[in-house]
């Protein structure tokens, strides 16, 4: 009975002891039986193969461990474990890469000193950024990651061994070739802010274009059109041209000939063209009073027939003597004087200075000379008649007995000091 007790208990020590020895090895091999002063490590993302207690590493020196790996409000939170005897070495303003061991193996965390590094060293409690470099690097095989475990690895090392096989002895020319594409993306830089203006710039005009989008395709089926129509007419165009060379030719010979004329006609029309610019301005009113004198005036000689009442005026102004002579003195500028609606009387006829003295001005009309209105014969006499014609006679042309009665009847009233108006 004793026997069997002793066994029992031998065959408990056994397995008691063979549960130490394995709990032993496991906290040696996850060293709780060493103690870390903890700091913090700020990232934005870990990436996938970051295991539980990797690796802290100085200048490729191991100096602690990862102990706790959590998320935080702006990433990821690393709670580090740093030896005692190592902490004293590392300065506190240390950041920190999460780097692959090989470029599919796991990662571990590297503390990068910085060239200005800091004389206070790292403290039990401080926090640690991440630099920005590993962050991308990390990027990049994360996000290759799920595709290099897509791809079967026999195909994956025959496309490693062609890429090798045509890069091979072209390293060289490829340094080159990136020293060149370097140096185009300096220049390219500074550019960047321009660029992305004139896209925006781009953007906006894009949508002006898509808004008259129907109107430049209707535009250019018109075109079309048009272009069938110069086709259909494409003999017509070439007889047009031909006569345009033609006319070209006869141009310039009447050019060479006539050129140095042009140009002294330009030169000698200088002053009246600066007289019309001058008076342009009562054009449109003159043009447009004679356009609405036309009915006016179809209608005086309605049915071939001069219609008109003679007025004798009240005051009759002494006649022209040898001190009246003729004088240009018109300098009032441009005036319509009611036109083209004139007033009827007209009464606003300018007081000018045309170098008669002595004789009334606005509506009083002047007198032939010699001729008192008192004492001539009534209008249309036979006397008066006679008189009438030889005084035209010479003016127009032709004997006294062949003056048109038309020309006796109207000079006669203006050189009497009568008034013609029309009816």
């Amino acid at each position: 009975m004793g026997r069997i007790f002793s066994n029992r208990v031998l065959g408990v020590l056994f397995l008691a002891l063979l549960l130490l020895m394995v709990w032993t090895v496991n906290a040696v091999f996850t060293q709780k039986f060493l103690s870390f002063d903890k700091v913090q490590l700020n990232t934005d993302t870990i990436g996938l193969q970051l295991p539980a207690r990797a690796d802290v590493k100085v200048r490729g020196v191991i100096v602690g461990q990862v102990m706790e790996a959590k998320s935080g409000a702006d990433g990821a939170v690393l709670t580090l474990g740093i030896k005692p005897n190592k902490i004293d070495q590392i300065p506190d303003n240390v950041t920190a890469s999460i780097l692959p061991k090989t470029l599919f193996g796991e990662k571990y965390v590297e503390l990068v000193i910085p060239k200005d590094a800091s004389t206070t060293p790292l403290k039990k409690g401080d926090r640690i950024t991440q630099t920005a470099l590993p962050i991308e690097v990390e990027k990049v095989l994360n996000d290759i990651y799920p595709l290099l475990r897509a791809v079967q690895p026999a195909e994956l090392n025959y496309t490693l061994n062609a890429l090798a096989s045509a890069l091979e002895g072209r390293g060289e020319a490829i340094g080159e070739n990136i020293e060149t594409l370097n140096s185009y993306l300096k220049r390219f830089n500074p550019q960047v802010p321009a660029l992305v203006e004139d896209l925006r710039l781009l953007s906006k005009v894009s949508g002006t274009y898509a808004d008259v989008a129907p109107q430049i395709a209707a535009t250019l089926r018109n075109t079309v059109k048009t272009g069938d129509t110069l086709l259909s007419r494409q003999a017509k165009l070439n007889a047009f041209f031909k006569d345009v060379s033609s006319f070209s030719a006869t141009a310039k010979t009447f050019l060479d000939a006539n050129g140095d004329n042009i140009v002294e006609l330009g030169q000698l029309s200088a002053p009246q063209t600066k007289l019309l610019n001058r008076y342009s301005a009562e054009f449109p009113c003159l043009l447009r009073g004679l356009v609405d004198q036309a009915p006016l005036l179809a209608n005086t000689f309605r049915g071939f027939v001069f219609h008109i009442d003679l007025i004798t005026l009240p005051r009759q102004p002494r006649g022209y003597g040898p001190q009246d002579r003729q004088v240009y003195g018109a300098d009032n500028g441009p005036a319509c004087l009611g036109l083209p609606n004139p007033k009827v009387p007209f009464t606003g006829v300018p007081n000018l200075n045309d170098g008669v003295n002595g004789l009334q001005r606005g509506d009083a009309q002047r007198t032939a000379p010699n001729v008192d209105a008192y004492s001539t014969n009534p209008a249309g006499s036979d006397s008066q008649k006679a008189f009438f014609n030889a005084l035209t006679a010479p003016v127009m042309g032709v004997p006294a007995s062949d003056v048109p009665d038309l020309t006796t009847l109207l000079f006669g009233p203006l050189a009497a000091g009568t008034q013609v108006s029309v009816r």
